[in-house]
């Protein structure tokens, strides 16, 4: 056959030449040929060739399964270098070769791919819940609305709990002697849900969210507690201050819109709409008061740090969209998992940084969702046993 017809790649080239220096190979020479697939395929077809060649000439007296054994028991206790003098020391010729064909196809095929799980699926039932005080009991919402000793206390319907006709129903006078209960509503993965506060404040929830109020405000402060995300529009009182209490922030209000994002204790980012707040940590060290369109979170060192922010991308999730502009990967898929419920698993860290800009329905299925990720060809999601995979 002429030589010249003879196709060879690079990775076969690399992997003749260390065959023909089989006793200078380096540890490094192996790993970058165990990342090369083209050579797990030459080693395979070399493999086989080689063998059957030496069963023939009766020539391999070398136990390549033994040397085998031992090469990746030792190579697993990072003594790479000198096992590969000691070993290649020990076998000789075409024997060494079989070797290293078979070291590369087994430490190949015994690499596993990474597996980074960043959100974890909930697998109680996902429904709205309502506890009253300080009972351990929690119940369906509905449930606990029904067995209210007043009717009026509450009107509920499928997405909307509204406490302001019950003050409506009372006597200004009155209000002060009435019983308050303290309720803290629940809202499931999946699901956003609207609470029209005693005296007319509208906050709505976003999925895996919960907030803490009276049923009737007493006192000179307006107070709620949140956990999650919620957007505030609030009954203007000059002279009842409204405050909202999430993680280690605080905002105090007199009349205005806001979001706050707090899924975690110490990463609560607070956004303002229209009017003026202002932030403060709990412990009323730090403070800023903020203007529209801006944006405050409490750094890693204490200090509040304020942003000019896109304020319609704290709006979309009200209007039943996930929009993500110039947002880690991991943190969007985070956000599909709590709202779809479902494990989210990375199979390579190196995607998990990758800014993305994204736009979609959440009421839309997950493998809707799935297509549209894998239409911008920057990463690949599939379903997979009861989770989503990216890579």
């Amino acid at each position: 056959m002429d030589e010249k017809n003879i196709n060879i790649s690079k990775s076969e080239e690399e992997l003749l030449e260390i065959m023909e220096n089989r006793s200078h190979i380096t540890a490094e020479q192996l790993h970058h040929l165990k990342e090369d697939e083209e050579c797990l395929q030459a080693c395979t077809d070399l493999a086989e060739v080689v063998i059957e060649m030496q069963k023939e000439q009766n020539m391999l007296a070398v136990d390549v399964r033994k040397e085998l054994a031992d090469f990746r028991n030792k190579h697993s206790k990072n003594n790479r270098r000198k096992y590969t003098r000691i070993l290649w020391a020990s076998v000789t010729g075409v024997a060494a070769t079989v070797v290293i064909i078979l070291v590369l196809r087994a430490m190949m095929i015994s690499s596993q791919p990474e597996i980074i799980k960043v959100f974890q699926a909930d697998h109680i039932a996902q429904e709205v819940t309502l506890q009253v005080n300080d009972e351990k009991e929690i119940k369906p919402l509905k449930e606990v609305v029904e067995s209210l000793s007043s009717s009026s206390t509450a009107q509920l319907s499928s997405k909307e709990i509204d406490y302001s006709h019950a003050l409506l129903q009372t006597e200004v006078k009155e209000v002060g002697k009435q019983k308050v209960q303290i309720h803290r509503l629940s809202i499931p993965r999946g699901e956003t849900f609207k609470v029209v506060l005693s005296e007319g404040t509208e906050v709505f929830l976003n999925s895996d969210s919960r907030l803490a109020y009276p049923t009737v405000f007493k006192g000179k402060e307006r107070v709620v507690s949140l956990e999650g995300e919620a957007y505030f529009k609030v009954a203007k009182d000059t002279e009842h201050p409204f405050i909202v209490k999430s993680g280690n922030l605080q905002v105090r209000v007199l009349g205005t819109e806001f979001n706050v994002r707090s899924y975690s204790p110490t990463d609560v980012r607070v956004t303002l709409i229209t009017g003026k707040v202002a932030v403060s940590d709990t412990c009323g060290v730090h403070s800023v008061e903020m203007r529209p369109g801006q944006s405050a979170q409490l750094s890693s060192n204490g200090t509040l740090v304020v942003d000019e922010v896109d304020i319609e991308s704290f709006l979309y999730w009200k209007e039943g969209f996930f929009y993500f502009d110039d947002v880690a990967l991991v943190d969007m898929m985070k956000e599909i998992g709590r709202w779809y419920n479902i494990d989210i698993e990375f199979r390579s860290s190196k995607i998990m940084d990758l800014r993305m800009h994204f736009f979609a329905n959440r009421h839309q299925d997950i493998f809707h969702l799935i297509e549209l990720l894998n239409r911008m060809e920057r990463v690949h999601a599939y379903f997979e046993t009861g989770k989503l995979v990216i890579e």
